[in-house]
């Protein structure tokens, strides 16, 4: 099925609707790394100051727990970084995109 050439208003909606939901995606994830640093925080918190640190050290999963911990912070804000790139490549192809342009 061949699909006809999007009108200029549908273009735009398209693009409208795409960026945001790009937009909702980065607002998500943005919340979802700080709620993850605000837990672990928390957590790290609680376990100095009832001296937990020690039981887990002794596990030798202390300094484990901190690179999960790195690792999985960096990677979300990485992927909010990632995001926001696509946002501004989806906004520049609203710009260039010829159908975008208004007939007069």
């Amino acid at each position: 099925m061949e699909r006809k050439k999007a009108s200029w208003e549908e273009s735009i909606e398209r693009y409208k609707k795409l960026l945001e939901e790009v937009k909702d995606l980065i607002h998500h994830n943005t919340l979802l790394a700080e709620y993850y640093q605000i837990t672990n925080k928390e957590f790290a918190y609680l376990i100095y100051e009832h001296n937990l640190y020690e039981i887990m050290a002794e596990a030798n999963k202390l300094k484990d727990y901190d690179r999960n911990f790195q690792f999985m912070y960096f990677s979300l804000k990485g992927q909010v970084e990632q995001l926001n790139h696509l946002q501004q490549e989806l906004t520049d192809l609203l710009i260039k995109d010829p159908s975008n342009c208004p007939d007069n």
